[in-house]
């Protein structure tokens, strides 16, 4: 029960965290042209899966006259509720979803790298196995153990985002 309930925690910080960040930078009053170009694609998302659907240049060619007329000018707005969040983690976040998330929002996955397995197996695989009627068995130190890890994890993801926020790396020339 105990990694179910850490698993819908870590979930839930990583999600929420994320977007907040995001609606930090849309309240900023930015410039698409002054942001890491991984914003700009988050804001062109939608419009983007369009030519998914289409080889026609002139869909293609649609869109990115749109892009260049509003590149310039255009503001960075995003819009966020928990029934449309912007950051999605389909359900439990594996590390490929979690490395995926600080992409998005421009951070770096590297120094959890060790951490992955704490994700994927300590974690996930352990929850899945419980929640699906399976007998897992866990000791106290190996629940303490992941535990320790996981709030480690998330700890050093809000401190990334701070971090983010306070210094600005989201422009795409950050100060220094």
């Amino acid at each position: 029960m105990g990694l179910a309930l850490l698993c819908a925690h870590f979930e839930g910080f990583v999600k929420l965290a994320a977007n907040y960040y995001i609606i930090f930078i849309s309240s900023q009053n930015l410039k698409m042209s002054e942001l890491q170009m991984n914003f700009v694609t988050m804001y062109f998302q939608e419009k983007l899966s369009l030519c998914s659907g289409t080889n026609k240049i002139s869909v293609y060619c649609n869109l990115l006259q749109e892009f260049l007329d509003k590149y310039s000018n255009l503001n960075f707005k995003m819009h966020y509720t928990q029934d449309k969040p912007i950051i999605k983690t389909g359900g439990n976040p594996s590390s490929v979803v979690f490395k995926e998330i600080l992409d998005s929002i421009g951070l770096d996955f590297s120094v959890y790298e060790t951490k992955q397995n704490y994700i994927d197996a300590d974690l996930l695989s352990n929850r899945h196995g419980i929640v699906h009627g399976e007998k897992v068995f866990i000791t106290d130190n190996e629940f303490d153990d992941t535990l320790k890890n996981i709030l480690e994890i998330m700890e050093i993801f809000r401190n990334q985002i701070l971090d983010a926020a306070i210094n600005k790396i989201y422009l795409k020339m950050s100060p220094t």
